[in-house]
């Protein structure tokens, strides 16, 4: 029999500081205690829409035995303060937890779940460790905010903060009693940004940008940019898994922008000093974009159709979370428990789950070497990928222009000016000159990677510092080039993400650029291609290919950088794939 549901709306939760937080209560209407499940969100906890799209409807939650806390962030429609992007959710989480854990209804044990900016509330709670916290579960979401988030290999992740940031700036505003005349002015501002979107994303310098610029309201704002390595400032604010003191459960998508940040994670807690947590935690990594989370393309990532196994959104999440939860908070035996640990999907053949005891799986290195006649620009050049080592070889070479960036097409982003993120075709990024490619002949026999790519590049740059970028594409017979797997390194972070270290113009250096992870099969007959240049645009920031830092670099800073990508005995530019052979299918 399914229980009734007493929902209490708005009850004021009070911070260590006296903040007080909104939250909606969903519970058994009884006098009995339950297990509590805490999800903490910025986007008003009271639409239906909101909180019940994402991983579970609290009713249904409510329904299955839990009392579920449902709160508005500090700042937040209902709650009071003033919401600090990222820099409140560790003790504001601590203190719901702890709150919950001693209610009337509660029977002390705590579970926290949530996806995306949700995710990241639910994961920098647990880096608090509260006591009365006994398990996690996190969804498209990042624990390191500085990589993968916030930056991605030294470089701004600027499509998305610089609207998201933006986006803050009115409930902000309102709260501090800004003037009306001025908040009119920044209204009209963020109309214009989100009119023109482009020319919005091309403000230079971006410190300049319109509101964001306002460091009265949007601080924050500015501290990501000044902070563009990984510093202290970041160190704090990193849900690392050596802080991880419960079980945590947290899934991923190979087309998710914050993919980055679950396979840290990952490895993190395989890694775990606490036996309890290293062997329990469990990782799924689904063929996904952002948008799934939210209830849209449940099985596909741009122009690729997954199929039906492929399945995602609440319609899927809402079980798995209520197994997990059954398990640590109840103390269930459930099937999810039995299963391995790690779960992945197998994309670009039979598009099939597998599931293995850790991620990534054994793999063997697979070397493919660049190869030219120092003609590879463009896809009508003469650019190879082979397993074979060059010889003397002529390097390749093309101009990086910041005012004449390569675009965003497809990848691991959010919906940009130039269309959505996921698979989509690359035949016209390849027509560029600032674009070298390199493809393998076809293949005899099918080709399965599973786990991490990286490109290792012997460069030289006529710029202090400037970006290169990688790309792996499947090449179908048909011409199709679906993008599989990208990144990006910044060059001045090529040895350290903590400390910049510049170019010496004109002198070859080795830098390795990290592709992420990704569970793919080439089919026969199809080809490798490996793309190389110095944009992304706008899903990175331009690199001005000056000392400047980008995001502060104005039109007088921006320079034209001549790059060249060494491929000789000496200097052996390859791409490394992890090759697998495939475990038994699910």
């Amino acid at each position: 029999m399914t229980a009734q549901v007493l929902v209490e709306r708005n009850v004021m939760v009070p911070m260590r500081d006296g903040v007080r937080l909104a939250t909606d209560i969903y519970r058994p209407n009884d006098d009995e205690q339950y297990p509590v499940l805490v999800h903490r969100i910025p986007y008003d906890k009271s639409v239906a829409q909101n909180i019940g799209s994402q991983m579970v409807n609290p009713v249904v939650a409510a329904e299955h035995g839990y009392a579920v806390v449902v709160q508005d962030c500090r700042g937040c429609f209902q709650s009071e303060g003033i919401m600090t992007l990222y820099g409140d959710e560790r003790d504001d989480g601590y203190d719901t937890i702890e709150w919950a854990a001693v209610q009337p209804w509660s029977n002390g044990k705590v579970g926290i779940y949530g996806s995306s900016y949700m995710g990241v509330t639910t994961l920098q709670a647990a880096a608090a460790a509260p006591p009365h916290l006994e398990a996690v579960m996190a969804y498209l979401t990042a624990a390191n905010l500085h990589d993968g988030w916030v930056y991605s290999g030294g470089a701004l992740e600027l499509s998305f903060n610089l609207g998201y940031t933006q986006g803050r700036a009115l409930p902000a505003m309102m709260r501090m009693g800004v003037d009306p005349e001025r908040q009119r002015e920044l209204r009209r501002q963020m109309a214009a940004g989100a009119a023109d979107r482009a020319a919005f994303l091309r403000t230079m310098p971006l410190s300049e940008a319109p509101v964001l610029r306002e460091r009265d309201i949007l601080p924050y704002w500015h501290e990501f940019i000044d902070h563009d390595s990984y510093d202290d400032y970041w160190k704090e604010l990193d849900a690392r898994a050596d802080l991880m003191q419960v079980p945590v459960m947290h899934i991923a998508g190979w087309y998710d922008q914050f993919l980055k940040g679950h396979l840290g994670l990952n490895l993190g807690l395989q890694q775990h000093p606490d036996e309890r947590i290293r062997d329990t935690h469990r990782f799924i990594i689904g063929p996904w974009d952002h948008n799934s989370y939210m209830g849209y393309n449940l099985s596909r990532a741009g122009d690729r159709e997954f199929g039906g196994r492929a399945l995602s959104g609440v319609a899927v999440v809402s079980d798995i979370l209520l197994q997990w939860f059954d398990h640590w908070l109840k103390g269930e035996d459930t099937p999810l428990m039995s299963r391995p640990r790690a779960r992945w999907f197998l994309m670009g053949d039979r598009n099939e789950w597998k599931e293995t005891d850790t991620w990534p799986p054994p793999s063997t290195p697979a070397r493919y070497y660049l190869h030219s006649g120092g003609h590879a620009n463009t896809r009508s050049g003469d650019g190879a990928l082979a397993t074979e080592p060059p010889g003397p070889q002529v390097a390749d070479s093309y101009q990086y222009d910041p005012d004449d960036p390569v675009p965003t097409i497809g990848g691991r982003v959010f919906a940009t000016v130039t269309g959505p993120g996921g698979v989509r075709d690359q035949s016209e990024v390849e027509t560029r000159d600032d674009v070298l490619v390199y493809t393998s002949p076809r293949l005899l026999g099918p080709l399965t990677i599973a786990g991490n790519i990286t490109v290792d590049l012997w460069i030289a740059s006529s710029a202090p510092d400037t970006d290169f970028t990688g790309k792996l594409v499947d090449v179908e017979p048909g011409g199709y080039c679906a993008i599989v797997a990208d990144g990006i390194l910044r060059a001045r972070f090529r040895n350290s993400f903590e400390e910049a270290e510049f170019l010496e113009p004109g002198k070859p250096t080795k830098l390795t650029i990290d592709l992420w992870d990704v569970a793919y099969t080439f089919k026969q007959g199809h080809a490798l291609r490996l793309e190389i240049s110095s944009s992304n645009f706008p899903r990175f920031s331009r690199n001005a290919n000056s000392k400047v830092r980008p995001e502060f670099a104005g039109p007088e800073d921006v320079c034209v950088a001549v790059q060249q990508v060494f491929h000789d005995s000496d200097r052996p530019s390859h791409l490394t794939l992890p090759v697998v052979t495939e475990p038994p299918e699910d």
